[in-house]
């Protein structure tokens, strides 16, 4: 070869257009991994979750959708432009993950996980990206396992649609709470029932659906409240009619196997509807626009940028490690003594009702009784509030889901520890047609809370500035026979008698 056609060879290999996604995708993976690595417990944690229930297996799939419809509608010309708007979202992601984290909140943690993914996409493709890709860039938010905290609302707005609807055909049907009591025996509209996951897949759907098919931002949304609309109803429609079925075979049809069979094929020809109405709707999609070699190749490498999002993500991992989880070496008492109340008797816990606290240092449980009245006393102690432990959390909670099941909630004002609040007061149902209405109260460093968000709030404060102080649940349970308020008033003459919280607290500290 001569040196003529090496230098030709060469200057063809110098002009060769490369690949302009090469770069801000190389970077983005590598700003994804470092995310994953320094906020490891949330990612974990995140993932955990989707494989180990059913209910939020979609989130494994979130991500590669998100990439598709990126890739499917890219009809903007992928130039330079500004870094800032994705250093603004990951700062305030992290702002969030560090909230998150020292109140043990998982679901705010995962949101600003989330939040500092957004971000980085525009720290690395700039602001233009942000903008065109908002929608599918959204659609990342339902990597969150968010629906535990919608279901108690879901399973009320389906009791209540079922409810309405046995009567509106004439039914013989009451309702306690989530319990529905027709000719045919009671049912219950269970978490299981609630229809979160129909809600979610629908939602997914219909997200999908209007971003490929709709062009305006408004058109999108309302179609996600229409989907979210007729899910929720569906889903009421879908309990009557297997409660108006069960009633009328007298529990030979719709009953077992039979309810989930029904439920599946009813949704199927939900989806089909939700999709039916859509399609009627379809905007005109605009002609793709295919960037250009020099187009595309004029994406500017934004590391100062880069430098900026990795000082974020060590700064935000950096205060989490040393700040909010520093070690505590506090310790528990050998014992939890009980409250004292002149005037009542102390006797030993029942056999059928105890509060579920599995994770607290120390606990203890005690029956109280005059006269004329009893109430039932769970209490706990938390050396200090972390991980798998925390003092306000789903798992710390007055019923088994076994022999006692929430069925519905109350709020009524109650006066304990020195403090007149309005408290959410929970109705149990039992075997036998047991009802018992319990009082949840949580303390931290000498302080009550009746609201377990007020809590989380002192302790992401306290933690923020490096404290991590001691804390526990105390509940108070009274049974009744006709009303809630019977209950509710034999609480009120139980904790009108308690003792201080400080009084308590220093008997056990002195341990």
């Amino acid at each position: 070869m001569t040196a003529a056609a090496i230098n030709n060879v060469h200057d063809d290999e110098v002009s060769a257009p490369t690949n302009p996604w090469v770069w801000p995708l190389t970077v983005l993976g590598c700003l994804t991994i470092a995310l994953i690595a320094m906020l490891h417990p949330t990612a974990f944690t995140m993932a955990k979750t989707w494989v180990t229930s059913s209910a939020y297996i979609h989130g494994i799939a979130v991500a590669p959708i998100s990439i598709w419809m990126i890739k499917t509608k890219t009809n903007f010309q992928l130039a330079k432009s500004s870094f800032v708007p994705g250093a603004l979202i990951m700062i305030g992601g992290a702002l969030l993950w560090l909230m998150g984290r020292a109140a043990t909140v998982s679901l705010v943690e995962q949101v600003a996980f989330v939040t500092l993914l957004i971000g980085s996409v525009g720290v690395v493709c700039g602001a233009k990206a942000l903008r065109a890709w908002a929608f599918p860039l959204g659609f990342l938010y339902f990597m969150v396992p968010f629906g535990e905290v919608l279901i108690p609302h879901l399973q009320m707005i389906t009791a209540q649609l079922t409810i309405s609807m046995l009567t509106l055909v004439g039914a013989d049907v009451s309702l306690d709470g989530t319990l529905i009591t027709t000719p045919a025996g009671i049912f219950e509209v269970a978490e299981a029932c609630a229809g979160m996951m129909f809600l979610i897949a629908a939602l997914m759907i219909a997200s999908i659906f209007s971003y490929m098919n709709f062009q305006s931002w408004g058109k999108r949304l309302a179609f996600l409240l229409f989907a979210a609309s007729v899910a929720i109803l569906a889903n009421g429609v879908r309990v009557f009619l297997i409660i108006l079925t069960a009633t009328l075979t007298q529990n030979r049809l719709a009953i077992g196997p039979d309810h989930l069979l029904v439920g599946w094929l009813f949704y199927a020809f939900i989806f089909f509807i939700l999709i039916s109405v859509g399609v009627k709707h379809t905007d005109t999609p605009p002609s793709k626009y295919i960037p250009s070699d020099k187009a595309t190749s004029s994406l500017s490498r934004n590391y100062t940028g880069v430098k900026a999002a990795i000082i974020i993500l060590l700064a935000t991992a950096s205060y989490g490690a040393f700040i909010i989880e520093r070690p505590v070496s506090r310790t528990a008492p050998t014992s939890l003594t009980l409250l004292n109340a002149p005037g009542w008797r102390i006797l030993p816990p029942p056999d059928n009702w105890r509060a579920a606290l599995p994770h607290a240092d120390r606990t203890a449980a005690a029956t109280y009784t005059t006269q004329a009245s009893t109430v039932y006393v769970s209490m706990s102690y938390f050396t200090h509030d972390r991980r798998e432990a925390e003092i306000a959390t789903y798992s710390n909670r007055a019923w088994d889901g076994d022999y006692w099941r929430k069925i519905g909630a109350v709020n009524e004002v109650v006066y304990l520890f020195g403090q007149s609040k309005n408290a959410e007061i929970f109705i149990l149902a039992g075997a036998e047609r047991r009802r018992l209405a319990v009082v949840t109260t949580y303390w931290l460093d000498g302080e009550i809370y009746f609201n377990p968000w007020r809590l989380k709030l002192a302790q992401m404060k306290a933690k923020l500035r490096g404290q991590n102080p001691a804390g526990g649940v105390i509940m108070i349970a009274a049974s009744y026979s006709q009303h809630p308020d019977e209950a509710v008033q034999t609480i009120r003459e139980f904790t009108i008698d308690v003792e201080p919280l400080h009084t308590w607290l220093t008997r056990n500290h002195a341990l």
